[in-house]
């Protein structure tokens, strides 16, 4: 058991202003996360949820940071999985760097987590981050057959 921490980083072709409205926009982030999509108010406090589209259960946490367009950092609650994990953090830092953003995305478990549990955003992270990397250059996300949980 550890305390993991992964850290993503890709470069988009787009401001700061467009990627976080993508990363906090339901209709937008429908298209990337593949059916489902991001729900708040984005007010530091309040609920946060990924709707799941085949599941009667979601991701749900709260909004943790939201300072538009350099970052914003939410807690993260798996919970259609029948065993309870502990939650986990979220984050994405923004940086202008001339015509590209750099986006860097972290997960952070600050309770151990069995690293069986791990394999789902390590597969799923990559996927989505390039998704929404295709939607802001080409108008269109990636085709990319999202694999069913284990």
């Amino acid at each position: 058991m550890s305390k993991p921490e992964f850290v993503y980083v890709i470069y988009i072709a787009a401001t700061p202003e467009k990627v976080f409205e993508a990363l906090t926009d339901a209709k937008m982030s429908e298209r990337y996360w593949h059916g489902n999509y991001v729900e708040s108010d984005w007010k530091v406090g309040s609920p946060f949820a990924l709707r799941l589209s085949r599941r009667d259960k979601d991701v749900t946490g709260k909004v943790l940071e939201y300072d538009p367009p350099r970052r914003l950092a939410l807690s993260w609650r798996v919970d259609w999985l029948e065993e309870k994990l502990p939650d986990c953090i979220v984050s994405y830092d923004l940086t202008p760097m001339g015509e590209v953003t750099k986006l860097t995305m972290t997960e952070h478990h600050p309770t151990p987590i069995d690293p069986k549990w791990l394999e789902g955003g390590k597969q799923g992270w990559p996927m989505i981050l390039s998704g929404l990397k295709s939607l802001l250059e080409t108008g269109a996300a990636l085709p990319i057959p999202t694999p069913k949980p284990q």
